[in-house]
């Protein structure tokens, strides 16, 4: 059974085809750990077939993460990166600004946030990835002294 056998009950169930193009760069982000941006995931693909190109990933790209299967990780300066989104191991991700260090955070710990935000604001989070961006101990103390 494909680690990815979730998000293709997913697909399915919401009455999507599955393509080999999707099955593909399915199986290319399901088996990366960390995050890859679009074009490693083109060479993943195309090293398995030929016919599939640039294009093709990037619109499927699209179509799985507006279907909620992969995340985007957007960062200034730097290439979209995308990741898996494997239900139970919902994180998000803190980047540090000084030395690019990234630590994952789990999806829980904002819920504080969120329930402030509803009560505050009358606003509930959608969340599926997101990218805080700020100094990590070693930057801030370096800053500080």
């Amino acid at each position: 059974m494909p680690c990815h056998e979730e998000a293709i009950d997913q697909l399915r169930d919401a009455g999507h085809r599955l393509t080999p193009q999707r099955a593909m760069v399915l199986d290319a982000v399901y088996h990366q750990q960390g995050h890859m941006t679009a074009e490693e995931i083109y060479a993943a693909v195309h090293s398995k077939s030929s016919y599939v190109d640039l294009s093709t990933v990037y619109r499927t790209l699209l179509f799985l993460r507006q279907n909620r299967l992969i995340a985007e990780l957007r960062l200034e300066g730097e290439p979209v990166r995308y990741e898996a989104v494997r239900s139970g191991r919902e994180h998000h991700h803190a980047v540090c600004q000084g030395c690019g260090a990234m630590q994952e955070i789990d999806a829980g710990d904002l819920g504080m946030l969120d329930d402030l935000l509803v009560r505050k604001y009358g606003f509930r989070m959608d969340l599926v990835h997101l990218t805080l961006t700020g100094l990590c101990a070693d930057c801030a103390g370096k800053q500080d002294g």
